[in-house]
């Protein structure tokens, strides 16, 4: 990059040869990468603090279907109230999984394309101080 002053107005000046490019859309796509890990992050950060567990069935909390009245008439209500405990418990072990994995995956692309973009910023920098 070099500057010009051209009628008051600094002008900037890139050299578009085949190296200044690549080093400029690898910084592109890792700075992209870095945004979607931030975000990623972020909303996993929020659904660890305000869980959500909204899904209720089909036919809505509390209701209940003919499949489970008849599993009530056979087993007793009973067994059905543990086979609801027993769903609701494996759902929030799966929804605080889906949270580890998903933490998991924004640090991945946190660390990974970081350091990506870091190494390549300079390098451009670098290229630019020479010209």
């Amino acid at each position: 990059m070099s500057f010009q002053k051209k009628s008051g107005v600094i002008m900037m000046r890139i050299r578009w040869d085949l190296e200044h490019v690549y080093y400029y859309l690898v910084c592109f796509v890792a700075l992209i990468l870095v945004i979607i890990g931030t975000v990623n992050l972020t909303q996993t950060a929020i659904a660890y603090v305000i869980p959500g567990y909204d899904y209720y069935g089909l036919y809505g909390p509390g209701e209940l279907t003919r499949d489970m009245e008849q599993w009530e008439k056979w087993f007793g209500a009973e067994f059905v109230a543990d086979e609801k405990e027993r769903y609701e418990t494996l759902q929030e072990e799966n929804q605080r999984r889906r949270l580890t994995r998903d933490l998991v995956s924004s640090l991945a692309f946190i660390g990974v394309a970081g350091p990506v973009y870091l190494y390549h910023w300079r390098k451009t920098s670098r290229l630019e101080a020479v010209q």
